[in-house]
């Protein structure tokens, strides 16, 4: 450190002028080296406190305003010793004999005594009281460099004091001892720098490592030794402290890898295997790596999490597996017994009428059952897949072929149902997943299944913008309930659904998981638009995390919006009907 190479230097300029002056017989070079040795006894106060709020790292304090302003009164005390006008610095200098040796002494002025003294005292006591109040709240592994820092600002200043009070051997007659106390606060410092290793180690570590964190929390020297550690290191590693002075692989191999990287790795412990993530970070002063701090978090329950949502997904696969092939498979068989009775069942028609009427409505019924059990089996597929793909991102998929398709599937399924498109299909991608399929085939079958008309219509018109492309489907049944319109908005959390079916839960799941938005709105005269607004896959723009939707009184008019009204002619009609 800059202030700390200053404070060395000033105090070698005092010892050294010091000694030239007592071993001087020359009058002249003992007043010249007595100027000379305030010049670097002035500035050791102001350094010391610039280096005690380096070495504790509190770098706001240390503005150029402060750096340069606790060097005005000893610059002014310097030139004020110099010129002494009026007597202010030296009041008169007298030669004395103590027991032998010829001795230069001068007595002080009030500038003396207040610029150098007095302010000598302030810089110390400042300075004393950021050390101990770091030790105190630092970790006693701090306490060594705190003493000796103490012992380096106490020395010249209690010297002083001694000296004034006349404490043998100190006294104003003899030998001015100050000087040799300042040595001592060079040898402490020299203990502190050499054997404590004071410059590269500041409590620094300490600020960034909470001591009472439930992370275990290790900071390493250069060398990658341990020289702190918090309690929760043994606690999480199972192993009893201390650990200072360990190389950091003997404590956890892991940690020898110096990287800024986080990273998890699994240790045994006492209690059995530990999942901890391992966070480092260097340690600088000065612009300069002295060190680094290493944070070890227990994601021991994290881990364990993840892992059994991974095996809730492979037997979600399975069960997948399960219900959309093998319960498909056994009902299909089912179904085809079913016909190799009906001729048996058409040679009763005539011989025993009442009998073939009464097994014909039990295989009605048996019919009816198997097929709602594989209706039943799709719903859960759908819903399990549903719930793999909201955990994968996006992707683009052609739209026409998709809804084509379901337009087509639909109106079969529905021969008494009249489907139309009021606007061509556009020839675009959008961003979505191969369950867009199944986004479109519900909201048409929900729109014909619930319609009250003996010949429901559903009316599809698709509308283009510069990022969204919107799928309006509008039916002309008695309209949403509230529960399904709360569910398909976000009105109602998906996990608080209890209404009938899951087809609009499989909807809203979905168009969340692609980050599209979705509306329902009022059809004239009765019936719902219900708009799914897709994000474009061939402009620059993403779709971003699932948008907020919601309800209009009425359908959107403009160009943006999922509804165009418009007249319809046969040439720009696509219709799926069943006339």
């Amino acid at each position: 450190m800059l202030a700390f190479a200053a404070m060395t230097g000033a105090i070698a300029i005092w010892t050294g002028f010091s000694a030239l002056k007592l071993l001087s017989t020359d009058p002249t070079v003992q007043f010249r080296s007595y100027q000379l040795l305030h010049v670097g006894s002035a500035a050791v106060g102001p350094l010391l406190l610039l280096f005690a709020l380096a070495y504790t790292d509190r770098s706001r304090w240390l503005t150029r305003s402060l750096s340069v302003g606790v060097f005005v009164v000893p610059v002014a005390f310097v030139a004020l010793l110099f010129t002494n006008p009026y007597d202010v610095a030296i009041i008169d200098t007298r030669i004395v004999d103590a027991d032998g040796l010829v001795v230069w002494r001068a007595d002080r002025g009030p500038a003396h005594v207040a610029l150098s003294f007095v302010y000598a005292a302030l810089m110390a006591a400042l300075t004393l009281a950021v050390v101990l109040y770091e030790s105190v709240r630092t970790d006693r592994t701090y306490y060594p460099q705190a003493a000796l820092l103490t012992v380096a600002v106490v020395a010249p200043i209690g010297a002083s004091f001694l000296t004034i009070a006349g404490v043998p051997p100190f006294g104003r007659e003899g030998v001015n001892l100050v000087p040799a106390a300042a040595g001592l606060s060079v040898a402490a410092l020299g203990i502190a720098t050499f054997r404590y290793r004071l410059l590269d180690l500041p409590p620094i570590a300490y600020t960034t490592a909470m001591r009472n964190s439930p992370d275990g929390v290790l900071v390493l020297d250069s060398n990658g030794r341990v020289v702190h550690s918090n309690e929760s290191v043994g606690q999480l590693l199972g192993v009893s402290p201390p650990f200072t002075g360990k190389p950091v692989d003997a404590v956890l191999p892991e940690l020898c890898d110096e990287t800024d990287d986080v990273r998890t790795v699994e240790t045994e412990t006492p209690e059995g295997d530990r999942f901890l993530e391992l966070r480092s970070q260097p340690l600088r002063s000065q612009e300069t790596t002295v060190g680094r701090v290493i944070v070890l978090r227990d994601v021991t329950a994290q881990k364990r999490y993840e892992r059994s949502l991974e095996l809730r997904n492979e037997q979600g696969e399975l069960l997948n597996q399960l219900v959309r092939h093998d319960i498909r498979n056994e009902m299909g068989l089912v179904l085809g017994l079913l016909r190799r009775v009906e001729p048996e069942l058409e040679r009763l028609r005539e011989d025993s009428p009442e009998v073939h009427d009464r097994l014909a409505a039990h295989t009605d019924r048996i019919r009816w059952n198997c097929e709602h059990v594989v209706d039943l089996t799709e719903t859960v597929g759908e819903l399990l897949q549903t719930i793999d793909q909201r955990e994968r991102e996006p992707r683009p998929v052609d739209l026409e072929p998709v809804l084509e398709e379901e337009l087509e599937i639909v109106a079969a399924a529905f021969d008494d149902a009249r489907i139309e498109v009021e606007s061509e299909l556009p020839d675009a991608t959008v961003y979505a997943d191969e369950m867009l399929s199944s986004v479109f085939y519900n909201l048409l079958t929900n729109a014909i299944v619930h319609s009250d008309n003996p010949r429901p219509e559903v009316t599809v018109t698709v509308a283009e913008s510069a990022d969204r492309i919107a799928v309006a489907i509008a039916d002309d049944g008695p309209g949403l309930p509230e529960g399904p319109t709360d569910l398909l908005t976000g009105e109602t959390p998906l996990s608080e659904y209890e209404g009938p079916g899951y087809g609009l839960y499989i909807v809203r799941s979905l168009i969340e998981g692609y980050g599209a938005e979705l509306s329902v709105a009022e059809n004239q005269p009765t019936g719902s638009i219900v708009t799914v607004r897709l994000a474009r896959a061939d402009g620059d723009r993403k779709p971003a995390a699932a948008q907020t939707v919601g309800v209009s009184d009425s359908a959107p008019s403009d160009g943006t919006g999922a509804v165009i009204e418009s007249e319809r002619s046969s040439d720009e009609m696509t219709g799926w009907s069943n006339d």
